[in-house]
């Protein structure tokens, strides 16, 4: 049986500073609270274990137009591995 890899709090809260929003703006915009991104941002295991592909979905629509291409390919790459996915670079 594989283990599902953690997602990364670091790597949504580097995506949400390039893309130019404050943890208030992103969170009204998923409609999450300020409190509720810092703690995923920082991996809190209470607030990590409980967020589902729909958070991680509104966040990454929201913040994709404006990252980089760079970052689209590695949060790609990060959610295949998440959810168990092989992928070919």
């Amino acid at each position: 049986m594989s283990v599902r890899k953690k997602f990364s709090g670091t790597q949504l809260r580097a995506l949400r500073k390039e893309a130019g929003y404050t943890q208030e703006e992103l969170g009204n915009r998923i409609g999450i609270s300020r409190e509720t991104v810092s703690a995923i941002e920082n991996d809190k295991p209470e607030t990590m274990g409980c967020i589902g592909v729909e958070i991680i979905n509104r966040w990454w629509s929201i913040c994709r137009q404006r990252a980089t291409e760079q970052t689209r390919n590695s949060f790609f790459i990060s959610v295949m591995d998440y959810f168990g996915f092989k992928h070919i670079s």
